[in-house]
Parts: C-alpha cells; sequence; structure tokens
C-alpha cells in the first residue's frame, strides 16, 4: 500500500475554499451536486490522512425523505478510510441529521460555516479559513464526553 494522501475534500463545491488555506487538499468535487448524482459519478471508496465532506445543501426535497440522505451517506462514509473525517454541516435538515448520526457513529468532526457570503451558501474568506483550521485537528472525536473544550458541539445545523 502506498503512502496516503495528507487531505481530499469531498462534494459539493461549497467547502473548496479551504483548499486556499490548505494547498495540500486535492479537491474532488462538483458544483450544486445533489448527493446522490455525487456518490453516482464520484463512487464511495476513498482514502486519506483528513477528509472533509461536503453534501446535502443541493439535495432535492424528495431525496431529503426519511432516510434517503442517511442512505446515501452512509454508504460513502462506509467506503472512506481516513485517519480523521470532518463533515460541513449543510443548512438542510434530513442531510444534516444523517451528518450528525454517522459522525457519532464513527466519532468524527462536524464543522459548521461561521461566516457565510451574502448567498448564505458559500464561506467568506475567512469563513473557509476557520474551517481549514479546524479541519487540522487530529484523531477521532469522542461524543461521549461531557465536557467540550472552549465551545459547545455544533449540534444544530448553521
Amino acid at each position: 500500500k502506498g503512502t496516503m494522501m495528507d487531505c481530499l475534500i469531498l462534494g459539493d463545491e461549497i467547502a473548496e475554499g479551504i483548499k486556499q488555506f490548505r494547498p495540500e487538499c486535492v479537491t474532488k468535487t462538483q458544483a450544486n451536486a445533489p448527493t446522490d448524482r455525487w456518490i453516482r459519478e464520484n463512487g464511495v471508496k476513498f482514502a486519506a490522512k483528513t477528509v472533509v465532506i461536503s453534501l446535502g445543501t443541493y439535495d432535492a426535497p424528495s431525496q431529503t425523505l426519511e432516510n434517503e440522505a442517511l442512505d446515501n451517506l452512509r454508504k460513502l462514509r462506509a467506503g472512506i478510510e481516513a485517519d480523521q473525517v470532518f463533515w460541513l454541516l449543510p443548512a438542510k435538515a434530513k442531510p444534516a441529521d444523517a451528518m450528525r448520526e454517522l459522525a457519532r457513529l464513527y466519532k468524527d468532526h462536524l464543522m459548521v460555516i461561521e461566516e457565510k457570503q451574502r448567498n448564505q451558501i458559500h464561506p467568506t474568506e475567512r469563513g473557509a479559513q476557520l474551517l481549514a483550521t479546524q479541519s487540522q485537528t487530529k484523531g477521532k472525536m469522542d461524543w461521549t464526553k461531557p465536557t467540550w473544550p472552549k465551545r459547545a458541539p455544533p449540534l444544530i445545523g448553521g
């Protein structure tokens, strides 16, 4: 097995700004891609030390039916080999809930965009920088711990 790439950014274009601050990251992104189409066209097998996933924002209402978001994201997460995985929470409830569930299962990290552009979708440059910094956290997230460093966990979609 060869050396693992450092960082991989998957999904729609919303997390692409991270690359500006983490040039070692490789992006495999498609603009405006709903989750099901992205997975159909890109597959689910990925390996990197750090994986950042941004999906769900462009899912049609029909795809946010009960467990469709979860089924799609679960397939993707099962195919990922990584030391740490970061989910960028979309504003849509069903995919965001699915990400929270998978994050707890896999001890992944959740990120929210703290500073958005006027379109309320993309991070500002500073927002992207904050995400890039967060994405450098090493290791798994222990969701069972009752105490939280610095601030409360991002449990509600930003």
